[in-house]
């Protein structure tokens, strides 16, 4: 099955799933729309779900859905074990032979600098004569052997092997700082200590060379980093406390002892965050298969979004994953990231009209991460564009809104209110020949009104405000669980404000402020803002979807485009869309 059945699929089985036994029929029929195969395999589904059977043959579609929500959650729980055991695996030979080859190269060259070096000055003995010479690079071997020994056995977990090879970096540090000056200052005047003639420690070389190899979470690497360079001011501090080096003034203590390590500090976090982030985008890759991941396109509350490429087709794609750090909190918000990150990708799945963006893939990653795949645009977002190019004509903004209910009126027909059309949720995009297309995205917040309207399971909170303050209807503000589909043309008004006078419908800082406006205040006619370039006609209608009453408004998406159609304006025509094209915007 090609990757679009495939979600296609996915999506109307997930969406009947929950429905009572004597609504699926309808659910299904509405969904399937004649589409007499997908029928038959969302029935086949729904049959092997409540007899908790199904084939096991590797292209068996139930056992492909095995991975989502609502047929397998509890499956997913009892997988996770197997799929950290493999991750932890993996990550844990790498940090292994990284910790085992910083040991080994350390070990190396303290046999070699220390025991070898005065071995042939004939000064071994000497050597050992004081606590002071020998003590801080047998503390450094030592160290160094005990680490070896911790990352060959491998008997401490990833996270914590890597947080006990930062404390073994201090240690090795704080040894080198020792080695170099314990007793190195006794009889010398303040005058022959200057950076230039005791030069810089090991330590700085070493900080640099270890950060690089055993990379890190960069804040963790960063304290780790702080802490060794201390080691330098505060050894030579000592000496001087024991009175065997002389006070400095800070303007020959700071340049000598301080500010060479700090820049130290800074070239190895630089060092440190570029390891790291190249870490995570290979494993990332890996983890997604056959997408591989090329530039990151921008990070959102939950998610990120990557240019991608796939292995085997030409064809390019927006990849969306679930940011780590979000899996990585309690374990209600992981739940709640992960429903509402499906029930965007199923929703995306179950429309198809072509102002509604594409989805391609859906799927788990290796470390139990979630992705989707859709198609890549090539344009600009609605809020970019007018906030670059200024507002525009009403007859092209009429254009685009009517390419944004006609996505709306599929979602509203299957029962799905999306709750976050925004200009920044609507793409304009060039597709072949074709110009001004425009895409509605986003559908993180999407809610089906049987699911507004039912109470919420005892013990956990509807999400009751959930939006974009600067777009939301007053229902969505006061009475959350009275919203539906004139909750969107509430936003469309506010994107038609925006689109024609390039203004909010309220202005305001705080979120506080612009909720309560769009509760209390009336709306100034967008008309009143640019006199003489809106339509009296035009202005009205922007109006009625700004009332307040949900029942002043249109009555649906496909209404308030045939409004927009019947008003006496210009047409924008596809000349008009190429021509502003070639002049504004030049994509790849």
């Amino acid at each position: 099955m090609t990757d679009a059945p495939f979600a296609r699929a996915k999506a109307v089985f997930l969406m009947a799933v929950d429905r009572p036994q004597h609504e699926r029929a309808a659910v299904v029929a509405d969904a399937c729309r004649g589409d007499d195969r997908l029928r038959r395999d969302v029935e086949s589904l729904l049959a092997r779900h409540d007899t908790g059977t199904g084939a096991t043959g590797p292209d068996d579609l139930a056992s492909a859905l095995g991975r989502l929500r609502r047929t397998t959650l509890v499956h997913r729980h009892q997988d996770e074990g197997a799929i950290e055991t493999r991750m932890a695996s993996h990550v844990e030979s790498r940090a292994a032979r990284r910790l085992e080859s910083v040991c080994i190269a350390t070990i190396a060259g303290l046999l070699v600098l220390w025991l070898g070096v005065n071995a042939l000055r004939g000064e071994l003995g000497r050597e050992f004569a004081s606590l002071y010479q020998w003590a801080p690079p047998a503390v450094a071997l030592i160290a160094s052997l005990a680490m070896l020994w911790v990352a060959r056995t491998r008997r401490v977990e990833p996270t914590a092997l890597v947080r006990l090879g930062l404390v073994y970096e201090v240690v090795v540090s704080g040894a080198l700082t020792g080695a170099a000056y314990f007793g190195a200052f006794e009889g010398l005047s303040a005058d022959a200590i200057w950076l230039d003639r005791v030069g810089l420690s090991y330590v700085a070389p070493w900080t640099l060379f270890f950060t690089v190899l055993v990379p890190a979470r960069p804040r963790e690497a960063l304290v780790a980093l702080v802490v060794s360079a201390s080691a330098v001011p505060l050894v030579y501090l000592q000496q001087v406390w024991v009175g065997l080096a002389p006070a400095l003034p800070p303007t020959q203590f700071l340049p000598t002892f301080v500010i060479p390590y700090v820049v130290g500090v800074g070239v190895s976090y630089v060092a440190a965050r570029v390891v790291h982030q190249l870490g995570v985008e290979v494993r990332r890759a890996q983890a997604l298969g056959a997408y591989r991941l090329e530039a990151r396109l921008g990070v959102g509350g939950m998610g990120e979004v990557w240019r991608a490429s796939h292995s085997l087709l030409a064809r390019p794609a927006a990849i969306k994953l679930i940011r780590r750090d979000v899996l990585g909190r309690d374990p209600v918000t992981t739940h709640a990231a992960i429903a509402r990150f499906e029930r965007e990708a199923q929703a995306i799945a179950s429309l198809q009209s072509p102002h509604t963006i594409e989805l391609y893939d859906f799927g788990t990653t290796e470390d139990g991460g979630l992705f989707y795949a859709m198609e890549l645009l090539d344009g600009i977002d609605l809020d970019a564009m007018v906030r670059r190019f200024g507002p525009m004509p009403p007859a092209r903004a009429v254009s685009l809104l009517r390419q944004v209910c006609a996505s709306l009126a599929e979602a509203h027909a299957r029962g799905l209110v999306h709750r976050d059309i925004k200009p920044a949720n609507i793409y304009v995009c060039r597709r072949g020949l074709e110009y001004d297309i425009a895409k509605v995205l986003d559908f993180g917040l999407v809610k089906h009104l049987q699911d507004i309207a039912s109470p919420a399971p005892l013990g956990r909170a509807r999400d009751a405000i959930a939006g974009t303050p600067g777009f939301m209807a007053p229902e969505a503000i006061v009475r959350p669980a009275e919203i539906d589909a004139r909750t969107d043309l509430y936003a469309v008004g506010c994107v038609a404000y925006f689109l024609l006078t390039g203004q909010m419908v309220f202005a305001g800082e705080r979120a506080a402020d612009l909720l309560n406006a769009h509760v209390t205040r009336v709306p100034v006619a967008p008309g009143t803002l640019a006199p003489g370039s809106i339509p009296d006609a035009l202005d009205r209608l922007v109006l009625a979807c700004l009332a307040q009453d949900p029942a002043e408004r249109p009555v649906s998406a496909a209404a308030l485009s045939a409004q927009l159609a019947a008003l006496d304006l210009a047409v924008w025509t596809d000349a008009d869309a190429e021509r502003w094209w070639a002049e504004h915007l030049t994509l790849a």
